[in-house]
């Protein structure tokens, strides 16, 4: 089988697949991720303001 064809069978698989809810496990998954990486990227900024990196 060549590369072109299957790229073009999995555009065709893609299309007739379908579309899957997130559960709500996944939804509190990703918002920890994102709260944790809030808080980790203020932690950050806080110890960058109050510890400024000089050379």
């Amino acid at each position: 089988m060549s590369q072109s064809n299957t790229g073009t069978d999995l555009r065709e698989e893609l299309r007739g697949a379908t579309v899957e809810p997130l559960l709500p496990i996944e939804k509190k998954l990703i918002a920890w991720s994102l709260a944790i990486g809030l808080v980790l990227l203020v932690v950050l900024a806080a110890i960058n303001h109050f510890v400024p990196a000089t050379f």
